[in-house]
């Protein structure tokens, strides 16, 4: 009875330490009504947003206890895998933006990070 109680704490365990895959901010796509619709000034806002949601990522992907669980259940291939797809959706969105930005003609994009 002792190694049935064992193996379900076991895999209760495995279970929970599963699903501790971090949640990432997911950028959605621009939509071509959003991207004519934007001006210049919205679309350089949209960049500007654009970088904080990587720093957001950037700051979930820091090792804490849900780091430690994803490892313990799946080796971290979890949250590597939501980082990615995360990244990759981001990545979407600026090549959009910056598209945008060119059929505007809105000229250099903003200076971004604090530089002016």
């Amino acid at each position: 009875m002792k190694a049935a109680t064992v193996a379900t704490l076991i895999a209760v365990g495995l279970a929970a330490a599963g699903c501790a895959t971090k949640r990432y901010p997911m950028a959605t796509p621009l939509g071509s009504a959003e991207r004519s619709a934007m001006t210049c000034r919205e679309l350089d806002l949209e960049m500007i947003r654009v970088d904080e949601v990587r720093a957001q990522i950037n700051s979930t992907a820091k090792t804490d206890w849900r780091s430690v669980a994803g490892f313990l259940g799946d080796y971290g291939i979890g949250n590597a895998m939501a980082k990615g797809d995360a990244d990759r959706a981001l990545d979407r969105r600026t090549l959009a933006i910056n598209a945008a930005r060119a059929e505007k003609n809105c000229g250099p994009p903003p200076a971004i990070g604090g530089n002016p």
